[in-house]
């Protein structure tokens, strides 16, 4: 039976990314007529999200753990296109430690949104800085920390992405720390537990 399923299951998994990238491409096209700034950020927001899962889909096997790592290595790439010609570099450190895809897709998709949040809101136009990402195994599960070399605020309250942020943390169990000041940057520490969520 395993040799009948596996090309199936291989199957939905480019069917799925392929899926993904229509998706992108439907985006782009109302895109084209769309020039509300508002409904545009939206867009622009779906397009990227999507550009996350299809990244996700090609790392993940069907009914089995992530490397989390290697989909980091994948992902850089996509951010450092837009921030190379603005003098920001991107640091990523990650030791391997598997998810399951429960957990693997909804994490990539906090990690895009704290790097779609440094990219376009820490750096004031024309500034050079850094973005370091950190992913690795914890005492009780795994520890993410995305930190940038910005502006930083005195006073941050949650927008959409910090908000959508805190949501999926929550929804996993797990912990998350903000960390900023004027002209500290700011920096997001979050924990997800164990709780058998790891498959070793």
């Amino acid at each position: 039976m395993a040799t009948v399923n596996e090309p199936n299951a291989a199957a939905e998994g480019r069917l799925a990314h392929g899926e993904l990238g229509l998706l992108q491409i439907l985006v782009g096209i109302r895109l084209r007529s769309v020039s509300d700034p508002e409904s545009r950020r939206h867009l622009t927001w779906l397009s990227d999200i999507a550009a996350a899962m299809a990244l996700m889909s090609r790392r993940a096997e069907p009914g089995g753990p992530v490397d989390f790592a290697a989909y980091l290595d994948d992902a850089v790439g996509f951010w450092k296109r837009g921030c190379e010609a603005r003098g920001i570099r991107i640091d990523v450190r990650a030791s391997v430690a598997a998810l399951p895809q429960t957990h693997a897709l909804p994490l990539a998709i906090i990690v895009h949104e704290l790097m779609s949040n440094a990219t376009r809101h820490a750096f004031a136009e024309g500034t050079r800085g850094s973005i370091a990402v950190a992913y690795s195994r914890a005492a009780d599960g795994v520890s993410l920390v995305v930190r940038d070399s910005g502006q930083g605020a005195a006073d941050l309250t949650d927008g959409d992405g910090l908000a959508l942020v805190r949501g999926l943390v929550e929804h996993l169990k797990g912990t998350m720390v903000v960390e900023t000041a004027p002209g500290a940057g700011l920096g997001v520490r979050i924990r997800l537990p164990f709780d058998d969520v790891l498959r070793h």
